[in-house]
């Protein structure tokens, strides 16, 4: 929620943008540090699982991890999940710097594994 994030405002209603500048507050330089960690370290270990099957126990628990990690920002907010999908949906033209900022997040077998392992965690349940 750092790093000058005005322009995301746009894909998110005006409800959902209420919410956001709310725990805008809450959202530490300290904060981000940590969840940027925890991301970083998923996407090694789902990058180091990628020969696994995603419905498996080892791709469910990646897959759980990617979820409260999202529902961390979002606090399982209806509304701020859609903006988030809406962001990521149009990762064509996000700023520059904010692409390069996310570039260690771009690996897009990462993103078909987790994909795969949260379509099926839904199905089951």
């Amino acid at each position: 929620m750092q790093n000058n994030s005005e322009w995301m405002l746009k894909y998110y209603s005006d409800e959902a943008q209420a919410k956001v500048e709310e725990r805008r507050s809450t959202w530490t330089p300290e904060l981000q540090e940590r969840v940027s960690k925890q991301w970083s370290e998923l996407f090694r270990e789902v990058e180091a699982a990628l020969d696994q099957d995603p419905a498996g126990a080892e791709g469910q628990a990646l897959a759980d991890r990617a979820i409260r990690l999202v529902e961390g920002f979002t606090g399982g907010d209806p509304q701020v999940t859609e903006g988030v999908k809406a962001v990521y949906a149009d990762r064509a033209n996000w700023p520059v710097d904010f692409q390069r900022q996310m570039a260690p997040f771009s690996n897009k077998k990462v993103w078909a594994f987790l994909n795969l392992a949260m379509a099926e965690r839904k199905r089951r349940a």
